[in-house]
């Protein structure tokens, strides 16, 4: 099988994450690295010859290096993709340091530790494309999601910063922000609040609420080569959300 791409994709194992891994991986000519912690969840995945799992956890963020010398060492990535993230609905009276930490942790420090190390040459090639998962709640808010909020906003920071960066090997970074997408994080939080809440928020998408499927095909278009005139983009998509 000759590769001709390789992808590194955070959370691999469920929402858009695995969504935009079973689209890839129909291409042999892509080879999809996937980062997760429930292998269960991709037993799916696991049948294709181009999806290689590692079993990571993004909390361990001191551990990101050692895990690109022992289990990367020898490929270069055109891609890479931050899909994971943590969310939790907190009025401010209850958050503590600690929590947004663990925000913070997964959405953001982990992203900029990958990318640390993902942007040597040893790493990727030039004209890669990197994209970070932030929300229309970056720019837009939400009460409690104090932390959620301003990790996916610092997203956005990070990327038009480092799309300047990496300009020279014209490397490109862009952020896509969907809006509220029916994944698992999504029904967990759906769970934790109450029926009149819920229908509030679906209601605030003009066109419903989205699927996984709904945005992978945007992060496709990213990935390619048409568009290598894109980069430091916060590309909204959102059924309408953003624009009442």
């Amino acid at each position: 099988m000759s590769i001709k791409k390789n992808i590194l994709i955070t959370g691999a194992t469920s929402g858009i994450g695995k969504a935009l891994a079973c689209l890839l991986v129909k291409d042999l000519n892509t080879c999809v690295y996937g980062i997760g912690r429930d292998e269960e969840k991709i037993q799916d995945l696991l049948g294709y010859e181009n999806f290689i799992f590692l079993k990571f956890d993004l909390f361990k963020v001191e551990e990101i290096e050692e895990l690109f010398k022992s289990s990367l060492g020898d490929i270069k990535f055109s891609g890479f993709v931050h899909c994971a993230g943590l969310e939790e609905t907190l009025p401010i009276g209850l958050y503590t340091v600690d929590r947004v930490q663990q925000v913070f942790t997964v959405n953001v420090f982990s992203a900029i530790e990958i990318v640390r190390n993902l942007s040597k040459k040893k790493y990727s090639l030039d004209q890669a494309s990197f994209i970070l998962l932030s929300s229309v709640m970056g720019e837009l808010g939400q009460p409690g999601k104090i932390g959620y909020c301003a990790s996916k906003s610092a997203l956005l920071g990070f990327a038009r910063s480092l799309a300047l960066e990496l300009a020279k090997r014209k490397i490109r970074v862009n952020c896509v922000s969907p809006g509220i997408v029916d994944t698992p994080l999504t029904q967990k939080l759906f769970q934790q609040i109450e029926e009149e809440n819920k229908s509030r928020i679906v209601g605030m998408h003009p066109i419903g609420i989205g699927e996984p499927n709904d945005v992978v095909y945007l992060i496709e278009y990213l990935l390619g080569d048409k568009s290598k005139w894109l980069t430091g983009q916060n590309i909204k998509i959102d059924g309408g959300y953003s624009i009442q």
